[in-house]
């Protein structure tokens, strides 16, 4: 009777062992199934990266005389708000019109390094671009290349075209998305007369396109 008694125990202990096991195994289920929701929720919920151009401006610079070359230089400025979010936007393309009519684009650029934009953080990138005397681009081009104006072109427009990654922290998120920036009205001035760029008086560059 003593040793039925104690084989009773026995299994009652271990059915009470084995649901406690049960309990604990879910518990850290779920807790896991709740860390994996709130970090993608921080991912899709995380505010945007903004752009703009420090001080609305490009500056407008003779390179040579023969073959008649000018430069452009501007820097764009990238926001992050966010406090867990890490933004990359990379392979960066980009279009310059001296109309925001985008009837004609007067140079084709690249920008070489990434932009890595860590949270609460801004980064300011610098951009120079070759502008080549071509005839489908005149008149502008000789308005660019002649004019001492601080405001050659008051209605310009710059466009970004790069891919945009959101990572939380340092880990980067599996969405790539392409993502296009639209920045105007700038003001393309020669270099030498047209004044320091004033972060107060930056263009904010958006997503939407201006012309749909």
């Amino acid at each position: 009777m003593a040793a039925d008694d104690a084989v009773g125990r026995k299994s009652a202990f271990r059915r009470g062992l084995n649901a406690t096991r049960l309990a604990v195994a879910s518990a850290v289920t779920v807790l896991i199934v709740l860390i994996v929701a709130y970090a993608v929720t921080v991912v899709t919920r995380t505010e945007e990266l903004s752009l703009s151009v420090t001080g609305g401006i490009i500056y407008v610079m003779r390179e040579s005389v023969q073959p008649r070359k000018v430069g452009l230089s501007f820097s764009v400025q990238a926001n992050n708000p966010s406090g867990r979010a890490r933004f990359y936007y990379t392979g960066i393309h980009g279009l310059v019109f001296p109309v925001n009519n985008r009837t004609k684009a007067i140079a084709r650029f690249s920008i070489d390094r990434d932009m890595v934009v860590a949270p609460k953080s801004l980064l300011q990138t610098e951009a120079y671009v070759h502008v080549d005397d071509i005839p489908k681009i005149a008149p502008y081009f000789d308005e660019l290349y002649n004019s001492s104006s601080a405001s050659i072109f008051s209605n310009a427009m710059l466009t970004l075209n790069g891919t945009l990654e959101v990572g939380l922290y340092s880990v980067h998120n599996k969405s790539r998305v392409l993502t296009v920036y639209y920045c105007s009205p700038l003001t393309m001035g020669a270099a030498g007369n047209a004044s320091a760029p004033d972060m107060d008086d930056n263009v904010p560059c958006g997503t939407s396109d201006p012309m749909e």
